[in-house]
């Protein structure tokens, strides 16, 4: 006689993501994106303060555009600015790209 078990969405979406083999395919994922969007970041740099980082939680992994060395302008290296003190500038879309 067959046993059938039945998991939640929740439980299932638990068991998944914790498996090691998972959890190695999104590492690899996201250290590959980030090698990318190093790449775009580095044919852009002027100051060469920021940077692309990789850094992991319970079961996801972070790409960041880290500029905490410079300006602090992440956001306006990845999006642009408008105009303001120091005119208008397009971003350059690294992380978006990379992925």
């Amino acid at each position: 006689m067959a046993v059938e078990i039945y998991y939640s969405d929740r439980e299932m979406n638990f068991l998944i993501s914790h498996m090691p083999g998972v959890r190695r395919a999104v590492g690899r994922t996201a250290r590959a994106g980030a090698a990318r969007a190093e790449a775009i970041l580095a044919a852009h740099r002027y100051s060469g303060d920021s940077r692309i980082t990789v850094t992991s939680g319970d079961v996801d992994y972070f790409v960041n555009l880290d500029d905490t060395r410079g300006q602090r302008a992440a956001a306006a290296i990845e999006y642009g600015r408008s105009l303001g003190e120091h005119g208008r500038t397009m971003g350059i879309h690294a992380l978006r790209s990379a992925f």
